[in-house]
């Protein structure tokens, strides 16, 4: 899944309800995380406006998603090669790594369980979990190309003129997941065949559920119910609605029993419990298992003001050495009516580490914001964006459409750094420009590395994408972009409201 990049600071929501269903609106703004060059003396501020149609049941009131760019997995040729024959997802060079490879092919589940209703096929292929992630692989084909608005949404071609929007929804134990209840879940895929084939992947944050060793998974998409009856889709998004035998019938549906204990020997859940002050939150658990570390943080219900959503991933996390372990830059949710559950991923860390240390940041109010530039062509290059941290660029590759900077964090650094790929004359060289591409950050978790993707993609006003000129080839991106900046970072760490938890 790709997504644009921007993060908020200042959050507005505004419920709309309606007789079946009911949406909000979010208003985005004050931007921090990037800067708009034209402005000389201030943050770049853009409001990004969503609106989402939910159902009346749905757990949730609201959830609020980070507009950056989403956290994926390059796929390296080795582990491409690795894991190709065990899950069929990876045979191809669009697959990404959403978690280490080697841990997904440890801890498969092969399934091969598939279904038929009209021109359509849903196949689960494997399952991959343990307590902080499940992995969902799975396969739909069609009798005839699918027509394709973007990546990750399937369009009926005989039923374009309403746009009809292919859903799959997944259940564990009866339970909806992935459809707001948490934060920090991935979805990716891509086209072969002809259009006629698509092979996805859904990666769901489970860390706040309480999930079983032993439990079951369903999989399902009511598309030809929907393509008479928009309004059944209510039952089947909505958390405590029972798929029925009868509703088997009529949907795309497969299911599978799943055990995940095997994981247990190298999965260790602190309960922690301890507020976090500076967020009106709790820490409520921390989790190192195969699929990653997370931190599990509560919202108090008596806070969910703007600035108690705005703060929560304001902190710097240390282990007991002091080395800054990277928290990935996620989406978060806020729940308006009861509690709720943020994830945040992190690295550098595993079993043997014996403690965190938790320390608030603030932004500084400043006039200007200054980056730090630099010619690329030499490797590697530092950026030192605070006093805290640096960024340091140890490649980059340029082809047809497409830009590709290798780096890591030294120290603590905000999110995502704030890169500029700028020509001669200071103006914008990403392919495509500003509105004609999109950045994807992948994370190596072999190296604690990153990887910005800076790729073109640009649709016309009927959804339908455009393909690549001469403008976007990497001979002309090699012309024109020659120098890279980062903006700085202009916080403070704040050590006397820190919270130290300590793990042994």
């Amino acid at each position: 899944m790709r997504k644009k990049r921007n993060l908020f600071k200042e959050l507005n929501v505004k419920n709309n309800y309606n007789n079946d269903k009911f949406s909000f609106d979010i208003d985005i703004s004050k931007i921090t995380k990037t800067v708009n060059n034209n402005l000389n003396s201030v943050y770049e501020e853009r409001k990004i406006y969503m609106k989402h149609k939910l159902f009346k049941g749905a757990i949730f009131s609201a959830v609020i998603t980070s507009l950056l760019a989403t956290s994926v997995f390059a796929i390296s040729p080795t582990g491409q090669k690795l894991i190709g024959n065990i899950i069929s997802y990876f045979n191809n060079s669009d697959a990404v790594e959403i978690t280490d490879v080697k841990e997904l092919a440890k801890y498969n589940n092969t399934i091969n369980v598939s279904d038929t209703k009209g021109n359509y096929t849903l196949t689960l292929d494997n399952v991959a979990t343990d307590d902080n992630f499940i992995h969902v692989f799975y396969t739909i084909t069609s009798e005839k190309p699918l027509k394709i608005e973007n990546k990750s949404i399937f369009f009926d071609p005989e039923y374009e003129e309403t746009s009809f929007i292919f859903h799959l929804g997944c259940r564990l134990n009866g339970k909806l997941i992935g459809m707001g209840q948490n934060n920090h879940n991935i979805d990716d895929g891509y086209y072969t065949n002809g259009n006629k084939t698509y092979k996805g992947v859904k990666k769901y944050n489970i860390s706040s559920m309480d999930i079983p060793d032993n439990f079951k998974i369903e999989l399902y998409s009511p598309i030809e119910v929907l393509k008479h009856d928009l309004k059944k889709e209510n039952h089947f998004y909505s958390d405590d609605y029972k798929i029925t035998d009868e509703d088997k019938k009529n949907i795309l549906y497969v299911s599978a029993d799943i055990d995940k204990s095997k994981t247990n020997v190298n999965t260790i859940t602190k309960n922690i419990h301890k507020e976090l002050p500076f967020s009106n939150s709790e820490l409520e658990k921390v989790i190192f298992s195969p699929f990653g570390n997370q931190l599990v943080i509560k919202n108090k219900i008596s806070d969910h003001s703007e600035n108690s959503i705005a703060m929560i991933d304001n902190f710097v996390l240390y282990d007991e050495k002091g080395t800054s372990l990277d928290v990935l830059n996620t989406d978060l949710s806020l729940n308006t009516e009861k509690e709720t559950r943020n994830s945040f991923e992190f690295l550098k860390a595993n079993l043997e580490t014996k403690q965190l240390k938790i320390v608030p940041f603030h932004w500084k109010d400043v006039k200007t914001i200054d980056a730090v530039e630099n010619k690329i062509g030499k490797y590697p290059i530092t950026y030192e964006v605070s006093k805290y941290g640096k960024v340091v660029v140890t490649d980059i590759r340029i082809s047809d459409g497409k830009i590709e900077i290798d780096y890591y964090k030294d120290g603590f650094v905000t999110y995502d750094p704030g890169f500029q790929l700028l020509d001669d004359n200071g103006n914008n060289a990403e392919p495509g420009g500003k509105l004609g591409n999109v950045l994807n950050i992948r994370v190596n978790y072999d190296t604690n590395s990153y990887t910005a993707v800076y790729e073109y993609e640009a649709y016309d006003d009927k959804g339908m994408k455009i393909p690549a000129d001469n403008n976007v080839s990497a001979e002309n991106l090699k012309k024109s972009f020659t120098t890279l900046s980062v903006f700085k970072n202009y916080i403070e760490l704040d050590y006397d409201n820190a919270v130290t938890v300590d793990l042994e």
